[in-house]
């Protein structure tokens, strides 16, 4: 035992003595045994070593390369790809083994690398950015849009234009596949990550469109009215030149949309709207007081309106598969009176007001225009609620309408112009309306007085005159029951008769007036020469009438006696001077105005 003490005494006192000799000595060196992968760089300072290791590693040399869907190749050191050691950290590494322990067990942890070397890897620092920069423009010269398969429309010419595939690379798939590859000391080759972008509009998707195409511009159009009326317009043809200024291809998506142009095509069916379009005609009626029944004096005729949009998508439907004759979609409009409607249909029960003036004295032309404007209105039905208006029911006055010259106020002259007596009709509309209680929003005076509209006892300012379309005459239908108007010309007695039928709504009327002032003298006479009458020759054209402001009111009470409104018409009459025509070697009398 003693001895065996003493042993292991003098052994310590030797691997002590060994480190104490050597241990410091190799301190600044790479443990022997330690390897960078294949490179052996123990026994060797770090400072030693590092010029090795980047030999050996090789980081600026290219030996990474990327393959393209063309054969093409982009070579790349891992340097270039922002790869490097680092320095420090891998010098670090590699100095550890051996220094790590302290005296007798790093002496041992030397002796174990002698016997077992360690192969160390070396420590990256990696910057993608820089290979994003690369990889990007790699992309770029190999990305090819797709596009989809088309339709070329030159004047009338289709053409196709087939698809085209298109590609494009990945960045980030790209340099996932490149980070591994970075590292390895070997030469590598990457194929690129193509992606294929197959065209959104196919070949055969195009082609199916451009038969639909071919199919709209093969033949003309011919747009056909069905059961066409006398007189009708039409067909209407559009040429395939026409059709193609209307064509308009769409991409939705991945199909193709091939139909005319909707904007151009209604704007072309509205055209044609109004060419078709016939405004119903309502009945015409008069109320037999006996029978307590309207009967009809005229038939009602229904209008007709072409449905627009229904016609367009007819003709977007039919169109495309080849049918090139498509009929119109009219649509019967029914008149608002038809001649089947009943008396109790409209509450059209009673007369309810009347109207009257004389035209005694008047010249044919003056009759024939108060007889033809009177029965305008023969049959008029105004609706609950409807304001009445003269000139709209009256229409057009023309020469070709029938109506004779006769003499009207125009400014301050009297003189001849087709239609003369129409304020006749006006006047005794206005005397109907006034007697039956309804809300008159419109009259207007003549501008001087007329003797025609005080012939029956009837005072000055109960007269009404229309000038279309600036003065109307105008009343509201206030009642809940419709109003039917008969006209009547008693020749016997020249009297124009207005009569209103309803349902009484036991309103009363009470008439105050007409009141006037003092009558304004009309003034000198006016004497105007006019070479073409014989010598000496004088003729009065205008009678004189005294300037006048007459005022006629009215009281309108219900059944109850309530006052529903109270009215007050004023007609200011101009001073009207007697005015002669007079020829060559007539002298006008001192006092005139010549």
């Amino acid at each position: 035992m003693r001895y065996l003490i003493v042993f292991v005494l003098l052994l310590m006192l030797l691997v002590g003595g060994l480190w104490w000799t050597w241990g410091p000595r190799l301190d600044p060196y790479i443990a022997s045994g330690v390897w960078l992968w294949e490179l052996p760089v123990g026994g060797q300072t770090p400072e030693e070593a590092w010029p090795a290791i980047e030999d050996y590693l090789r980081l600026r040399e290219p030996r990474i390369v990327l393959v393209g869907p063309d054969g093409q190749r982009w070579s790349f050191s891992p340097a270039d790809l922002g790869l490097s050691v680092d320095r420090e950290a891998t010098l670090l590494r590699l100095s550890t083994p051996g220094h790590d322990l302290d005296q007798v067990a790093a002496l041992n942890a030397r002796l174990d690398l002698l016997l077992t070397p360690q192969v160390l890897s070396p420590v990256y620092s990696w910057e993608p950015v820089q290979a994003q920069v690369h990889l990007a423009m790699i992309a770029a010269e190999v990305a090819q849009p797709s596009r989809s398969a088309r339709i070329l429309l030159t004047g009338d010419t289709l053409t196709l234009l087939p698809g085209v595939t298109g590609r494009r690379v990945s960045v980030t798939e790209t340099l996932a596949l490149v980070e591994p590859a970075l590292s390895q000391h070997d030469l590598v080759e990457l194929l690129l990550p193509v992606e294929i972008l197959n065209p959104e509009v196919t070949d055969a998707e195009a082609a199916r469109a451009l038969n639909v195409a071919q199919a709209i511009l093969e033949a003309p159009l011919t747009l056909l009215v069905p059961d066409p009326r006398d007189g009708d317009p039409g067909p209407w043809v559009l040429s395939p030149q026409t059709l193609s200024t209307m064509l308009h291809i769409e991409t939705r998506e991945d199909r193709v949309a091939v139909n005319l142009d909707e904007t151009a095509l209604t704007e072309y069916l509205n055209v044609l709207a109004a060419a078709l379009r016939r405004a119903p005609e309502d009945a015409q009626f008069r109320f037999d007081s006996v029978s307590g029944q309207l009967v009809p004096i005229t038939q009602s005729t229904p209008g007709r309106e072409l449905n627009v949009e229904e016609t367009l998508a007819r003709i977007q439907t039919m169109l495309p598969t080849g049918q090139h004759f498509i009929p119109l979609l009219l649509e019967s409009v029914e008149p608002q009176y038809p001649a089947y409607i009943s008396a109790a249909d409209l509450g059209i029960r009673e007369l309810v007001g009347v109207g009257e003036s004389y035209f005694t004295g008047s010249s044919s032309a003056r009759d024939r225009n108060i007889r033809l404007g009177a029965a305008q209105f023969q049959g008029v039905i105004v609706a609950p609620g409807e304001t009445f208006s003269f000139n709209e029911h009256l229409g057009e006055i023309s020469v070709e309408r029938g109506y004779d010259e006769s003499y009207v106020i125009i400014g301050n002259r009297t003189v001849m112009g087709v239609g003369g007596g129409i304020c006749q009709v006006t006047t005794t509309a206005f005397r109907a309306a006034y007697n039956a209680g309804y809300p008159i929003i419109e009259r207007w005076p003549h501008a001087y007085r007329v003797s025609y509209y005080e012939l029956g006892g009837f005072g000055p300012g109960f007269d009404a005159t229309v000038y279309s379309p600036i003065v109307d005459f105008r009343f509201i239908n206030d009642t809940p029951h419709h109003l039917l108007i008969e006209t009547e010309v008693v020749p016997a007695q020249q009297r124009l008769v207005f009569r209103f039928y309803s349902t009484s709504m036991g309103r009363t009327v009470e008439q105050l007036g007409p009141t006037w002032g003092t009558p304004e003298p009309p003034g000198a006479p006016v004497y105007e020469y006019n070479p073409d009458l014989p010598m000496g020759a004088v003729q009065q054209i205008e009678r004189a009438y005294d300037g006048l402001t007459a005022r006629l009111g009215r009281v309108v009470r219900d059944s109850t006696g309530q006052v529903l409104y109270e009215d007050t018409f004023i007609s200011r009459f101009i001073p009207w001077p007697a005015r002669y025509e007079y020829g060559p070697g007539f002298i006008p009398p001192p006092d005139s105005t010549p």
